[in-house]
């Protein structure tokens, strides 16, 4: 059974957009890149939303499949080893080699239960890309929109990186302006300076439900 909901909220930074050709004019190979990149991550994150919905939908599967099936969704699209380490910050410096085993065991656990509850609002609804921006030389932003037939509309924008290996994979989902990465590394810092890594773990591994 999922958690219970969290609702969590953090700024986006938006980003310049690039500048227009002259008219008539070839465009050179980095604009070119820029575009594919721009719309490869948008591709990315509609397969990626798509493969979450067919996840948490599936009537054949319990509450606890659905989750176990998301959770493979989302350790295949997501940069899940490069979230955990941003969200644990500077507490990685002096955790233990077992500790920090266990909080790669116990993270990606964590935080697609978070990231269940976020989707359980917009999976089966229709998706609508706003618009997508670069940032920096490998991050693309895709904003998205999902409507609801009562109440706003549920913003949601990707983060989408372009990984050394060429890869691409989600750092970051922010749902209705929320960053999760932003809110929890300060969460974690402030749980760890209070009580220690150790409790930190226990928690983490307690509301992942292992």
């Amino acid at each position: 059974m999922f958690m219970s909901r969290v609702r969590i909220f953090a700024a986006l930074i938006a980003a310049a957009s690039a500048a227009p050709v002259a008219a008539q004019e070839v465009p050179a190979p980095a604009a070119e890149e820029e575009k594919d990149g721009v719309a490869d991550a948008v591709a990315f994150a509609t397969k990626l939303t798509a493969d979450a919905t067919t996840a948490l939908t599936d009537e054949t599967a319990s509450d606890a499949d659905k989750l176990e099936n998301f959770r493979v969704v989302l350790a295949d699209g997501m940069a899940l080893n490069l979230i955990g380490k941003f969200v644990i910050g500077e507490a990685r410096k002096t955790m233990s080699d077992n500790q920090t085993a266990r909080y790669n065991e116990v993270f990606p656990q964590y935080i697609t239960q978070l990231y269940a509850e976020q989707f359980q609002e917009i999976v089966g609804k229709p998706l609508e890309v706003i618009e997508a921006k670069s940032i920096g030389a490998r991050d693309v932003i895709v904003r998205t929109q999902f409507d609801r037939k009562e109440g706003a509309p549920i913003m949601v924008d990707w983060r989408v990186r372009q990984l050394r290996s060429g890869e691409r994979k989600a750092i970051d989902i922010i749902v209705s302006g929320v960053s999760i990465m932003l809110v929890k590394r300060e969460e974690f810092s402030a749980f760890v300076a209070a009580n220690g890594v150790d409790a930190l773990l226990d928690r983490l591994a307690a509301e992942a439900g292992i």
